[in-house]
């Protein structure tokens, strides 16, 4: 693994030390008192030394100062300094993808069992940024194949793939950080993801004691209401055993509007329209795609997989489950997870007892983080214009990764398993 930064959080390390429980929406992120003392972990009010902003969300866009108690010249790199390489603060090393230990309790027959159900030493659910653990040799990690890019120049950005050309683009001069999907206060939402992006809200509140959020979890006392604030909201965590090493998400009232993919949509928009007529939609991709003689197909309309439905969506009357639209069993690993659906027995579902009318949503086939998975074969080809005007993919050509394509193309595009296995397992031809 990496050595990690030195970056300089006064008192942070020792917060976190001594602390019993660091979790989403726990410990310094989210579930305040009136008198807590979390905020002196990561502010002072008269004595930062950070240059790090902030921006409102006002018409204006205003930046502020964030008045961390950090030299980190990214956010990332101030939030790295606990969920990074060899850093003291978090169990979940974001960086390397793993699961590596932390304050939440010891070690027990391979497993943490105090106030986390994950794995000692395996994978996140979301992979990691810049490497992750390699299954086939123990304590050995893989260099990651694609992420979502870090605090890179706004000049080296790619589009945001499944944007469409109007409503709500991406910034041109867009740069992700941590905080970009996280809001390290708490939110509503699973994992910290925040309520607002892009423009979009994607959760919120009514008020402190009404959530609204569109990201819920199958956990064990996961709230379905989601996360409340104050004092109401520290004590849902009492009952919260998150599992960061196996993916037990869940639907948000089987609303299709909502859930993760909805959540990602916020940037992704065009992932989740299902039917391109009747929403009198293109996804015009204009000049990042080429179109030349013999490169790419250049601005197109695309078509999508569908998200947000069950495995079960589109059979009709009187067959059983899967076995009109699927044609033949699913294979299915924890590498291709599901969603609980909304009111089902999520004990059950934990303990792999899913069914086809479950969901599949965005993180069914992919990575938030980051992914190892390796393309060959058609997963690594490009398009190009054979004679007489068709379309044949052919082995990718390094020479021309400047001209025929953008990222995700010719990378895993965080996909969960090599080449196409996130098709195979539940088409299985």
């Amino acid at each position: 693994m990496k050595r990690l930064s030195v970056v300089t959080v006064l008192g942070l390390a020792m917060l976190f030390a001594y602390s019993a429980v660091a979790f989403a929406n726990f410990g310094p992120h989210g579930g305040y008192s009136k008198d807590t003392d979390a905020c002196a972990g990561c502010h002072r009010a008269h004595t930062s030394f950070s240059d790090l902003t902030w921006t409102d969300d006002t018409v204006a866009r205003a930046e502020h100062s964030a008045l961390l108690i950090s030299n980190a010249t990214t956010m990332s790199e101030f939030c790295n300094v606990c969920h990074g390489d060899n850093a003291p603060g978090a169990s979940t090393n974001v960086v390397s993808g793993v699961f590596d230990g932390g304050p939440s309790g010891p070690q027990n027959g391979g497993e943490f069992r105090w106030d986390t159900n994950s794995v000692w030493n395996a994978t996140l659910n979301g992979g990691g940024f810049e490497s992750m653990p390699d299954p086939a040799n123990p304590g050995d990690f893989m260099a990651i194949t694609s992420s979502h890019r870090m605090d890179v120049v706004a000049a080296q950005m790619y589009p945001a793939w499944g944007q469409y050309g109007a409503g709500n683009a991406l910034p041109a001069a867009t740069s992700l950080t941590c905080t970009s999907c996280h809001d390290v206060h708490g939110s509503s939402n699973y994992r910290l993801l925040k309520d607002y992006v892009n423009g979009q809200v994607v959760g919120g509140y009514i008020d402190d004691y009404t959530p609204t959020p569109f990201v819920v979890s199958a956990e064990q006392g996961y709230p379905a209401v989601g996360w409340k604030k104050h004092e109401v909201g520290a004590a849902q965590m009492a009952d919260y055993r998150p599992n960061y090493t196996s993916p037990e998400y869940a639907t948000t009232n089987n609303d299709a509007e909502k859930g993760i993919s909805g959540w990602c949509a916020s940037c992704h928009q065009a992932y989740v329209v299902r039917n391109d007529a009747a929403a009198g939609l293109t996804y015009n991709y204009g000049d990042f795609l080429p179109s030349t003689e013999t490169t790419k197909v250049g601005a197109e309309t695309f078509h999508r997989h569908p998200v947000n439905v069950s495995l079960a969506a589109g059979d009709p009357a009187g067959y059983a489950l899967g076995v009109s639209w699927l044609r033949s069993a699913v294979v299915t690993d924890t590498l291709i997870p599901l969603e609980a659906r909304a009111g089902s027995d999520h004990a059950a579902f934990r303990a792999g007892n899913w069914g086809y009318d479950d969901f599949m949503g965005c993180l069914t086939c992919h990575r938030a983080h980051g992914s190892t998975a390796r393309m060959t074969g058609y997963a690594s080809a490009e398009l190009k214009w054979e004679v007489g005007g068709s379309l044949i993919p052919v082995p990718y050509e390094a020479s021309s990764a400047a001209t025929a394509g953008v990222d995700p193309t010719f990378t895993s595009a965080l996909l969960r398993t090599d080449d196409r296995g996130v098709c195979q397992r539940c088409h299985n031809k």
